[in-house]
C-alpha cells in the first residue's frame, strides 16, 4: 500500500513514518515536504493509495502563510488528486482551534470544508481530525507544545518558567495519534456526530504538576537513574523526557 505524507519531516510526518516502517514491506511511503519537487508531488498523488495531510504552519511570520500553506497547498493537493481521478482517503489533520475565529483557525476551518466538498464530489473517504496539543519525540520546542519546551530546557540543564501553576492542559500523546491514524489505513473507524474524528485518549494535568514531573525526572537522570512513574501519563512523559536527553546529549 503506498502512502502519501506531506509534512513528512515535521513532528506527526517522523512519528508516522517510523511506526510504518515497523510493518516492514507492507507500505510504501511517499514523503513530501519542502524538498519535493512539483513533479514529484503529481507522481504520488497519481499513484498512492491513501494521503496523509500533516503539511501545516503554526507561527509563521507572515499570518498570510496560513492561509497558503494550511488551506491553498491542501486546496492544490486535492485538485491534483481531482485530476488523476484518484479516489483514495484523504486525512486532514485540523485543530481544536478551527472554530476560534483566528487567521490559524480560519485556515483550518476552510480546508475542512474544502475537503468535505471533496469527499461528496469524489465519493472519497474525507477525514477530518481536530487536534488538541500533541506531545512525545521529535516535537519542536517553543513550537508544538509545552511539553516540548519543558523537556528540552530541562535535558540542556536551562530553565523552565510557569507562569500559572493551576492551569490546566489537555494534550495527546503522539503515540495514541498515531494509532488512530494507522487504524484508518485499514478500516474505518467510528466518526464523531459532527463528522470529525477525534483521539479519544486525554491527559490532563495542570502546568505546575507537569513542570514538578518533569523537574524530578531531571534530577532522576542526573543521578543516574530512571524514576518509577506512577500512571500512564507520568509514563508518557517520562519516555518524552528521555528522547530528549537523547537528542541532546551532545548538545551540553
Amino acid at each position: 500500500m503506498k502512502i502519501l505524507i506531506t509534512g513528512a519531516y515535521g513532528f506527526l510526518g517522523k512519528n508516522l513514518i517510523a511506526r510504518l516502517k515497523e510493518y516492514g514491506d507492507k507500505y510504501t511511503v511517499y514523503s513530501y515536504d519542502l524538498d519535493t519537487t512539483f513533479e514529484e508531488l503529481e507522481k504520488y498523488t497519481a499513484d498512492c493509495d491513501f494521503v496523509f495531510n500533516f503539511a501545516a504552519v503554526h507561527r509563521p511570520k507572515e499570518n498570510s502563510e496560513f492561509e497558503k500553506v494550511n488551506h491553498l497547498f491542501f486546496d492544490e493537493l486535492l485538485g491534483l488528486l481531482k485530476k488523476y481521478n484518484n479516489r483514495c482517503p484523504v486525512l486532514y489533520t485540523s485543530s481544536i482551534q478551527a472554530t476560534n475565529g483566528t487567521d490559524y483557525g480560519n485556515s483550518k476551518l476552510a480546508a475542512e470544508a474544502d475537503l468535505r466538498r471533496y469527499g461528496e464530489e469524489t465519493g472519497a473517504r474525507a477525514i477530518i481530525y481536530r487536534l488538541s496539543n500533541v506531545y512525545g519525540r521529535w516535537a519542536t520546542p517553543n513550537h508544538h507544545s509545552v511539553v516540548a519546551t519543558f523537556c528540552n530546557n530541562l535535558a540542556l540543564g536551562l530553565p523552565i518558567t510557569v507562569n500559572d501553576s493551576n492551569h490546566v492542559m489537555y494534550f495527546h500523546y503522539v503515540e495514541d495519534v498515531i494509532d488512530s491514524f494507522v487504524a484508518q489505513i485499514e478500516g474505518a473507524p467510528a466518526v464523531d456526530e459532527d463528522g470529525i474524528f477525534r483521539v479519544k485518549k486525554i491527559h490532563e494535568i495542570t502546568l505546575g504538576e507537569l513542570a514538578d514531573t518533569l523537574t524530578s525526572f531531571q534530577t532522576a537522570v542526573n543521578e543516574g537513574y530512571i524514576p518509577k512513574t506512577e500512571n500512564e501519563t507520568q509514563e508518557t512523559l517520562l519516555t518524552t523526557y528521555l528522547s530528549y536527553v537523547e537528542q541532546n546529549k551532545n548538545r551540553r
